[in-house]
């Protein structure tokens, strides 16, 4: 009989530790609802990015989707919906490039101001702060592709 007690006791330990470490490890996605509309609002500026008028991408616009693609990485770690790239609300089809460009800076602003939300969590602000510069860094580069067109 003691022998049995020690063997559940040491089953019970073992798969204690193994939900402890599976649940710290990454954030949970309901904690992190905003992430989710984040990851919604990237999308869709990744979508205006992604067609430029004349056909013919240049660096800015390709340096900001490879920076609102890391951003994306980086929240699916934490939240991930599921959804494809290509799943966002319809572009408007009758904007102008310089329109395009100024949809997509919105959108990563508001991309940018759901993840800023504050972090209660310290294990995952590490996380948020690495978000927030790659959408920086898309928004810097929007800014830039922007000035080449006026």
């Amino acid at each position: 009989m003691n022998r049995t007690c020690a063997l559940t006791a040491t089953l019970m330990f073992v798969a204690t530790l193994a939900l402890v470490f599976s649940t710290s490890a990454k954030p949970a996605p309901d904690r992190h609802p905003a992430y989710l509309h984040a990851l919604g609002n990237l999308r869709h500026a990744r979508a205006y990015l992604a067609h430029p008028d004349s056909g013919e991408m240049k660096d800015p616009e390709r340096n900001a989707i490879a920076e609102i693609d890391e951003a994306i990485a980086e929240i699916r770690s934490a939240a991930d919906d599921g959804k494809s790239l290509e799943d966002h609300p319809g572009l408007d089809s009758h904007l102008r490039w310089i329109g395009r460009l100024n949809k997509a800076a919105a959108l990563l602003d508001k991309a940018h101001d759901d993840v800023a939300k504050e972090e209660d969590d310290a294990s995952a602000q590490g996380l948020q702060a690495r978000i927030l510069g790659h959408i920086g860094k898309a928004h810097k580069h929007v800014e830039e592709a922007i000035s080449l067109e006026q």
